[in-house]
């Protein structure tokens, strides 16, 4: 049966089942970065980042993927409720095929609905931005610096050779946008954690 309707569902209460695919294709996209899953199934997005999954199926195998990621964060005195994209992949043998693009729109769309999130806001490379830009008007903003945490050792976008990608969708936020450009913005994330 072959298929390519974005589904969704909530990572958290996902079933173990569809967090080993997604496990799986991670793995076969980045098998450096993201181990193999076997018993223990490897945790894609941290539970208290109450990632909201995107994927399709194609005859049965899931192949395309999207985490949405959400938490809160001070920035300059002013508390903001974010969302990114985070571990955005297609299966190797299905790219080129607007997979991912699908999934990263229905992803967007979905940021898009949710009253409490004030922006959006995630690093890719550089070679991805018009990717995102066509499946999400997702921007460039080459004035901010996206930092994991102010801790040493905490990862950073001009130390990664990444770009930061930024949309704002409440009213707080377009109105606060001065603050938030030209800036550094820290994701107070563990080190080693990022978006």
């Amino acid at each position: 049966m072959k298929t390519d309707i974005v589904q969704s569902i909530n990572y958290n209460q996902a079933p173990d089942s569809v967090r080993r695919e997604i496990a799986g294709l991670l793995h076969r996209v980045w098998p450096n970065a993201c181990p193999m899953p076997n018993e223990k199934i490897p945790e894609a997005h941290g539970k208290e980042l109450n990632a909201h999954s995107f994927y399709t199926y194609i005859d049965g195998k899931l192949i395309s993927y999207a985490g949405v990621v959400q938490k809160t964060i001070n920035h300059v005195g002013q508390t903001f409720s974010i969302a990114g994209l985070s571990c955005v992949a297609t299966d190797p043998d299905y790219r080129y095929q607007g997979l991912g693009l699908r999934t990263v729109v229905a992803a967007t769309q979905w940021i898009e609905k949710q009253s409490d999130i004030d922006f959006g806001i995630f690093t890719c490379s550089p070679s991805l931005a018009n990717f995102y830009h066509n499946s999400g008007a997702w921007t460039v903003v080459e004035d901010v610096v996206l930092i994991g945490s102010r801790d040493e050792g905490a990862l950073s976008s001009r130390s990664i050779d990444v770009v930061v990608l930024m949309r704002l969708f409440s009213e707080k936020a377009k109105v606060q946008e001065s603050l938030l450009r030209h800036s550094t913005i820290s994701l107070d994330l563990p080190v080693g954690q990022f978006l």
